[in-house]
């Protein structure tokens, strides 16, 4: 009978190793039970131009579906694959984390500025569906702002080494802002412009207009669009006013 119960377990446990292609253990965590990281190895390609939000890698912390929070991991956004790359500590690889585990994510450069990053569902009307993304969280409230760290290619450049050859893609930022209304909805804004956001409010246009100049603010870049919606949903956004 012991035989076979050591059997039993012996069989549960390598059910559990297998289900996932990579695994990290959460630090204090029983080492058969512990909450793991999933995804599968990512394999570098060279870029002209940076695929990342930070080059190098940071300290994160990362939060799962599950609750469960694992911290101080060496990660990367890869905004041009709109992907979480984890360094796994065991192996020196380089893995895509499984996008639909992680609900949130922070990322600590060295100067110590920690950056928040989400996950949220969007539509895409040129496609038909919806698809989940990870965004910047800048300002949430009544009304929210998320910027997707978007980089593109946008051409491609010839080069020789050994006398071989070769052609490396151009990449470029290009961010993506989402604005969540108190409706829930999100739409997106491909530039900061006034008129743009304006026309997002139609029944209240006038009186977010008025707010705006009254406090003297402007959309000349992303710290201003952000004190913007702070200012909007002091003011304007109010419980009382929905």
């Amino acid at each position: 009978m012991k035989h076979c119960l050591y059997f039993s377990f012996l069989l549960f446990f390598m059910s559990i190793h297998a289900q996932s292609n990579v695994t990290n253990n959460v630090q204090g965590a029983d080492s058969i039970f512990s909450t793991k990281l999933t995804g599968e190895s990512f394999l570098e390609k060279k870029y002209k131009g940076e695929p990342y939000f930070y080059k190098n890698w940071v300290k994160g912390d990362i939060l799962l579906t599950n609750g469960v929070t694992i911290y101080n991991e060496n990660i990367k956004y890869n905004g041009l694959l709109d992907q979480l790359i984890w360094l796994n500590p065991y192996s020196s690889g380089k893995i895509i984390i499984d996008k639909l585990s992680v609900t949130d994510f922070w990322l600590k450069n060295v100067e110590g500025v920690t950056t928040h990053f989400k996950r949220i569902k969007v539509d895409q009307p040129t496609f038909g569906y919806s698809s989940d993304i990870f965004v910047q969280v800048a300002v949430e409230g009544k009304i929210s702002l998320y910027i997707q760290r978007k980089v593109l290619v946008f051409g491609s450049e010839n080069y020789y080494l050994d006398s071989k050859l070769f052609s490396i893609d151009l990449v470029e930022s290009n961010p993506l802002y989402y604005i969540k209304l108190p409706s829930n909805r999100y739409c997106a804004m491909t530039d900061i412009r006034r008129r743009a956001f304006l026309k997002l409010f139609p029944d209240q246009k006038k009186v977010i207009d008025k707010a705006i100049k009254t406090n003297h603010l402007n959309f000349k870049n992303e710290d201003s669009f952000t004190k913007i919606i702070e200012m909007l949903n002091k003011e304007v956004f109010t419980s009382s006013t929905l």
